[in-house]
């Protein structure tokens, strides 16, 4: 019977005689090159010796002010990502007949009135974070809506990450252009 020692050992034996320092996954091999940031300066590395304009902002852009990116921008952000790039409304937009989902479906909201809270829906939904507090209770699911749904405090944009250079896009563009960043 094989014990911890004996499989750690093994591992290091083999990692030495194939020369490998570490397992590195498919995904990771994807990284941002240079080529990348050529055509999309918004998503370059940060460079401590060059001043930031962003540095002297007090808060971040925020969706209609003049410092959040132009369409175009976020465009060439998507192209960069091939697509990961969404723009998700909120889940319980379907619960609201006045709101940016584009048709209020009964059944998808009596969906996340039974079930959202007991399934793992807020976790793989890629604009939920755990869980729908986040948003200010600006659209919450109910049987009975009041008002309007918004985007309270659910982001903008998300990248679906699925590789290395997608997550250094994505954290890079934040920061270069002074954007909120939600990390889930």
């Amino acid at each position: 019977m094989l014990n911890l020692q004996h499989i750690r050992g093994l591992t290091t034996c083999l990692a030495l005689l194939t020369g490998a320092n570490c397992i590195k996954f498919s995904y990771e091999s994807v990284q941002l090159t240079k080529e990348d940031i050529e055509n999309l300066p918004a998503i370059a590395f940060g460079d401590k010796s060059v001043t930031s304009a962003h540095e002297e902002a007090s808060c971040k852009a925020i969706p209609g002010s003049p410092e959040w990116p132009a369409d175009d921008e976020w465009n060439r952000l998507n192209s960069s990502l091939g697509g990961a790039l969404l723009k998700p409304i909120p889940p319980a937009s379907v619960c609201y007949s006045e709101s940016s989902a584009l048709v209020q479906d009964a059944a998808a909201c009596n969906f996340l009135l039974r079930n959202a809270s007991s399934t793992r829906f807020y976790i793989n939904d890629p604009l939920t974070v755990l869980s729908s507090w986040p948003e200010g209770d600006t659209c919450f699911a109910t049987s009975n809506p009041q008002g309007n749904c918004t985007q309270g405090g659910f982001p903008t944009y998300v990248v679906n990450a699925s590789t290395v250079q997608q997550i250094q896009m994505g954290i890079n563009f934040a920061r270069n252009e002074n954007i909120r960043l939600v990390i889930k």
